[in-house]
């Protein structure tokens, strides 16, 4: 064989190597949807599939409109049904029509474990009147309804439990009998959505490093006071985990020259648009931070860089975050100590949201790679 020819056959065989090494483990149960109506989001589904591995055939491509805001029916038409349709076939599910009705075949028994929505696809579901309708609303995020799409049908009418709330093990069976793990690329802009796979795929070649910031309440009684008891368990794990955490204990948020260097972990609640250090022009969170802010609507409008709290905490470099797309009460947000446990534990994102998420059907919303796993696998 000629010398360049056995050059490029090595350099092919390389190259393949390098892509099998590349692939995340759970890279073929992974399912990534984008929009065609929004082509900067088809870039982000590329993007992203290229640095985890993920089969081209993992991509649902949908024509959903290209706004964050959408109606039930428009939810139902252009991402419900055509989700139930690809994912069937992905599965190897055929359904057969017969004389006295259908029966469903399985052809294979392949279930997805991810699926990750890209900027582009709606976010949240309308209907919100106010807090007294809440719980007769069908109004819901978008992601916390595609959680359900295994279980096929569900009531649309306030909240159903999550199976998998609490869990402490993998997911697997029963629970991807009933759900899908649901955490979107997403943000201000194109690029913050790329940077999240980028920061991901960074911090867990290099490690998370740094230092833990939680802002408390200062409330010890009354109803609210378990959000602060959440928070000051989180700061203890953290703590012990090698993460020096701050915590404030008093009504206010950090103020906005309050120091806060070194910071891999921001928890805190309770105001309606972002303030404090993380709002300063040269703040950066660390490569691959987590950072979450409780509040009723802090995912209302996660693509706006200035609006309440996810999209001020994207373009401040965090890498993963959450937000209520409409009021969820304190229940219906995950519960931070689970949440913090199970990612300390080594599970991953996706894992650690929905263990830590006592409500699905229902208003929150999870930004960043579901395959990201902060603290590696170390402790679970």
């Amino acid at each position: 064989m000629p010398r360049a020819a056995l050059i490029a056959l090595a350099a092919l065989l390389l190259g393949t190597a390098q892509v099998l090494r590349a692939a995340h483990p759970d890279a073929a149960r992974t399912v990534v949807v984008a929009s065609e109506t929004v082509p900067e989001g088809l870039d982000v589904a590329r993007h992203y599939m290229a640095a985890r591995g993920i089969p081209r055939q993992n991509l649902c491509v949908v024509k959903a409109p290209a706004a964050e805001a959408i109606t039930r029916e428009q939810f139902d038409a252009t991402l419900w049904r055509p989700l139930l349709e690809f994912l069937a076939h992905w599965g190897g599910r055929l359904e057969v029509a017969l004389p006295d009705g259908t029966v469903q075949l399985e052809l294979d028994r392949r279930r997805p474990k991810y699926l990750v929505p890209v900027y582009g696809v709606p976010v949240k579901v309308t209907g919100y009147e106010d807090v007294k309708t809440m719980y007769m609303s069908r109004a819901a995020a978008v992601d916390s309804e595609l959680a359900l799409l295994p279980g096929r049908k569900h009531k649309l009418v306030g909240s159903l439990p999550n199976p998998y709330f609490g869990a402490a093990v993998p997911f697997g069976p029963p629970f991807d009998t009933q759900m899908i793990l649901v955490s979107r690329l997403d943000g201000p802009t194109p690029a913050i959505a790329r940077r999240l796979v980028d920061d991901a795929v960074w911090a867990e070649a290099n490690g998370l490093k740094g230092r833990a910031y939680i802002d408390t309440r200062g409330l010890t009684k009354g109803n609210y006071a378990s959000g602060d008891k959440a928070l000051r368990h989180a700061a203890r794990l953290l703590d012990r985990a090698g993460f020096p955490a701050e915590v404030d204990k008093r009504p206010e948020v950090f103020p906005l020259n309050h120091p806060m260097p070194d910071p891999a972990v921001y928890l805190g609640w309770y105001t309606d648009r972002a303030v404090g250090p993380m709002t300063k022009r040269d703040f950066r969170f660390n490569r691959g931070a987590v950072a979450y802010h409780l509040q009723s609507f802090s995912g209302a409008n996660i693509r706006d860089p200035k609006a309440h709290w996810v999209g001020p905490l994207l373009v401040a470099g965090a890498c993963v975050t959450a937000g209520a797309v409409y009021e969820p009460f304190l229940t219906g947000t995950p519960r931070v100590d689970i949440l913090i446990d199970r990612l300390l534990r080594g599970y991953s994102w996706g894992e650690a949201t929905y263990m830590s998420q006592a409500q699905v059907s229902w208003q929150m919303c999870f930004v960043g790679d579901p395959l990201y796993r902060p603290f590696g696998r170390r402790q679970r």
